[in-house]
């Protein structure tokens, strides 16, 4: 029992200090924020702390992705652990984002014994008063909600606290301390929409939900809501329990109660019956509503560090097993109870809630796995060694850069590499994290990893560095308990690209709410995919991997740049289809404050976040990302051409801009005079959506109605990835710079090409055209040209077919190879400009390695145009044609 006493007493990994509780000033920010990768406050914050747990509450005036205003918990972690992995705990009425009370109050407050920050907040004549509280010594935030209607208003039926965690960077396991027969685990009904004819898909019997992040940053942490009581008083009336329900989606949790008792039903499963009830219930005047929640912080990034407090009169389980890389999954009679992770030497111990029959499943990578049933006595029980075995490792190659892709063969699976082995499921479908992946990124450093766990078999081993490199392949066999070198070729660069650099302008890792990616790991992934120049946009968060990426010994073989994605998502009257997403860079994070000094995205037009880049001076990039969406043109929140924010229409690119819905774009801002139109960049390819499909195609149609209206903005390729099973340096930008060795990069120069249009664009091929001696973004004077094409490529990179594209329209199309040339003479009428694709085959047995390398797509490549001024007297824009190419007219067809 001494070492099961042992782990379950295991310090925090701050020491306990008075509590403290007041506004972030310049002078104590070092002190008083909280660190890690979703940490976003800053000065004019409200934190507190007890030498534990360390909490910021933002100031109301901090808008958020749900709610024009703040006033609400954003950052939780240990105190100086920089472990902070929670991007918000809002109230939300009625499960609608639309309904986030406005806070009108923060007051912080301490006194030896605790320290509190106090908000006061309105809905719709409902008054919420928050109390959020540390005491001395305890590694929990405590938070005490009373809500009373003052005033006539809308029907207020369900108040949950909601935390947002799309893409499930936040892996969420359900349990009912009351009920535990009803536990979910981690096996969740179908993430449901934010229509109440989906919500009840979704609902869960709950009152405790474990918000857990990535466990590859070394300091773990996990959060545990537990909603201890929820009673509503009215006058003349006993105090009565109302109903707690969670609701889990992939992108967000709500842990809530009605607002009075159900009339029917009622019973332990919240079901239709119950949901039908809700639109008829209501908060009445002068009743009030109590509640009690606890947030555990717990130490480990594991379940049983938050269920150890909630069992601590009960016995515990303790043991070892072989493997420390192991995960152990409790559950009685069918129903989850626990999960826990071994110590670094594959030791374990968790609390259960009592004695009696569990079963323990140990299970480990490689689909090993053992069931356990234990009998756990009063006094507890030390199962001593548990024995996974039944595998091998492969001893990987140090000190060279790249990407090994592992498949299996003859009956062998496909190899998932750093597996949480938790088992997430939303109505039985699975939910990859963020760090899964069948490959292996090597950067050719010292933290290099140096072997890997495979299950026995037979593996077909590429090993790559991206799009300039040629693919080398060996075959593996592992045996269990073996070690077995990984003997392959280096890949050699087999594309030579004087002048050019390859950058990616859109790139993700664990400052994004939606990614749990260590930053070594998404380093790492861009330096073994040959990437030079990677710009860093998280989501309204400023962040700088410079630092890391010295301390790997990456500072002269790339370079990067802090940057941020502006994310727009709420809706509002003002601007009711937002303005959706868009990257500017560089952006160097301003220290302690709020989101690093992020722009303005929430509830403003595009122009707003336009002007703002300006006005901080210097060559700035401000690029509108992803506009189309991937299937359709409708109206995607994410995707600003296909509702321009305010017109709630998608722009036609067979109209001019005076006419409507585009004339949005050129109404220029009161006060700056920059207009919605007025973005530097366009992301044409983007590694979510693909090439060649309906978005990409979209978007084409978009830039050319632009260009030829004289709105000039350069077009893009980037990987948009959040996570290692998504390729990130594909799609690439290859831009035009000076010098083109990463140590040496004029960055000035490099964003300067940008602007200019000194950029292709590629999925694989690299492709060079020039309109005599003038390539992309430059501008030539002359009524007749020969345009000079040119494609290379690694060997497993096919290439079929060259297209010149004149005004926006489709003039030639010329067969091509992989390092061959052709040559087109145009002629010019008037001013012009000129843009060049070319397109290999993915589908036959020549691309079978592509197609293994860069999944779901094919090899493609756009040049920027090169603009024409036939007589030399300044470049002016042709004008939407009297008859519009098809390229323009049936875009999805062309």
């Amino acid at each position: 029992m001494g070492l099961a006493l042992f782990l379950l007493a295991a310090p925090a990994p701050a020491l306990a200090e008075s509590p403290w509780a007041g506004e972030v000033t310049p002078e104590n920010a070092a002190r008083r924020l909280v660190g890690g990768p979703d940490a976003v406050g800053g000065i004019g914050d409200f934190a507190l702390g007890n030498g534990l747990v360390c909490a910021v509450v933002s100031h109301p005036s901090q808008a958020m992705d749900i709610s024009p205003g703040g006033g609400f918990l954003v950052d939780l972690g240990h105190c100086g652990g920089a472990d902070d992995h929670l991007s918000n705990l809002v109230p939300l009425v009625n499960v609608s984002r639309a309904n986030v009370p406005r806070v009108e109050s923060v007051a912080a407050e301490f006194d030896p014994d605790e320290a509190r920050i106090i908000t006061t907040a309105r809905w719709n004549g409902v008054e919420i008063r928050t109390v959020y509280a540390l005491a001395a010594g305890e590694a929990s935030l405590r938070i005490a909600t009373e809500v009373e209607r003052v005033a006539s208003g809308g029907r207020f039926a369900l108040l949950g606290l909601l935390s947002v965690h799309p893409s499930g960077s936040l892996r969420v396991f359900t349990l009912d301390t009351a009920l535990p027969e009803l536990s979910a685990g981690f096996e969740h009904p179908s993430s449901p929409g934010e229509e109440w004819s989906s919500i009840f898909r979704g609902l869960e019997r709950a009152d405790v939900q474990v918000l857990l992040a990535d466990d590859g940053f070394g300091a773990g942490i996990a959060y545990g809501l537990h909603f201890e009581s929820a009673v509503l008083e009215r006058e003349d009336e006993e105090p009565v329990a109302v109903p707690m329900v969670a609701l889990n989606g992939i992108p967000f949790t709500v842990l809530g109660v009605f607002t009075r008792p159900f009339w029917m039903g009622g019973g332990p499963r919240v079901g239709l019956l119950e949901i039908a009830q809700a639109p008829f219930m209501d908060l009445d005047e002068g009743a009030t509503l109590r509640l009690r929640h606890r947030m555990h912080v717990g130490e480990r990034v594991d379940v049983a560090s938050v269920t150890d407090r909630l069992f601590a009169d009960g016995p515990v389980v303790s043991g070892r097993v072989d493997d420390p890389g192991a995960r152990l999954h409790v559950s009685r009679d069918g129903q989850a109870t626990t999960y826990a992770r071994p110590e670094a030497d594959g030791r374990f111990a968790f609390r259960v809630p009592s004695p009696g029959g569990y079963e323990l499943r140990v299970v480990a990578s490689g689909g090993r796995e053992v069931r356990l049933p234990v009998e756990v006595a009063a006094e507890g029980l030390a199962l001593g060694e548990v024995a996974l075995g039944g595998v091998g490792r492969v001893v990987l190659p140090r000190g060279h850069a790249m990407r090994l892709v592992f498949q299996g063969l003859d009956g062998t699976r496909d190899p998932d590499f750093r597996d949480d082995l938790l088992g997430l499921s939303y109505g039985g479908d699975p939910v990859r994290q963020s760090a899964l992946s069948s490959d292996i990124s090597l950067a050719g450093t010292e933290d290099d990893p140096a072997s890997a766990a495979l299950p026995p078999g037979r593996y077909r081993v590429l090993a790559t560095r991206g799009l300039e490199w040629s693919v080398e392949e060996t075959l593996l066999d592992v045996r269990v308990g073996e070690n077995t070198p990984l003997t392959i070729g280096l890949p050699r660069r087999t594309v030579k690209t004087p002048g050019w650099i390859l950058a990616d302008l859109h790139v993700h890792a664990a400052g994004s709410f939606d990614s749990t990616l260590p930053y070594r790991e998404r380093l790492r992934s861009f330096a073994a995919m040959g990437g030079e120049v990677l710009v860093a946009t998280e989501h309204d968060n400023v962040v700088d991997y410079r630092p890391t990426a010295n301390a790997m010994g990456l500072e002269g073989r790339m370079r990067v740049v802090p940057g941020l994605e502006v994310t727009s998502i709420l809706r509002s009257e003002a601007v009711p289809h937002t303005t959706g997403h868009a990257n500017a860079f560089p952006l160097l994070p301003e220290p302690f404050v709020h989101r690093g000094g992020a722009l303005t995205s929430q509830g403003v037009r595009l122009r707003t976040p336009i002007a703002e880049l300006r006005a901080r001076g210097g060559e700035r990039i401000f690029q509108l990302n992803h506009p189309r969406p991937v299937a359709t043109v409708d109206t995607d929140d994410e995707s600003f051409l296909s509702h321009l924010a305010i017109a709630g229409r998608p722009f036609d690119p067979t109209l001019s801009l005076d006419q409507e819905p585009n004339r949005v774009l050129i109404e220029p801002d009161p006060e700056t005079g920059v207009r919605d139109v007025d973005f530097d960049a366009i992301e044409l390819l983007n590694g979510a959506t693909g090439p060649l499909n309906s978005a990409y195609k979209q978007t084409r149609a978009d830039w050319f109605s632009l260009l030829l209206q004289g709105e000039r903005s350069t077009g893009t390729a980037n990987s948009d990835s959040h996570r290692l099973g998504r390729l990130v340096a594909v799609p690439a930008s290859f831009v035009r710079v000076p010098d083109d060795r990463p140590a040496r990069l004029d960055e000035a120069a490099f964003f300067g090409a940008i602007l200019r249009g000194e950029l292709v664009g590629s999925t694989g091929p690299f492709l060079t055209a020039r309109l005599g001696k003038v390539g992309p973004g430059g501008l030539i004077s002359a009524r007749e040209a020969t345009l000079s094409i040119a494609v290379d490529a690694p060997d497993w990179v096919p290439v079929a077919e060259a297209r010149v594209y004149l005004n926006g329209a489709l003039v030639e199309t010329r067969p091509i190879e992989r390092g061959g040339s052709v040559e087109v003479p145009l002629a010019f009428e008037g001013d012009a400009f000129v843009t060049v694709e070319v397109e290999g085959d993915a589908t036959g047995d020549e691309a079978e390695r592509y197609r293994v390398l860069v999944p779901n797509s094919v090899p493609f490549a756009f040049t920027n145009p090169i603009f024409v001024d036939p007589d030399g007297n300044g470049w002016e824009p042709p004008g939407l044609p009297a008859e519009l190419p098809p390229t323009l007219t049936d875009p999805l067809a062309n």
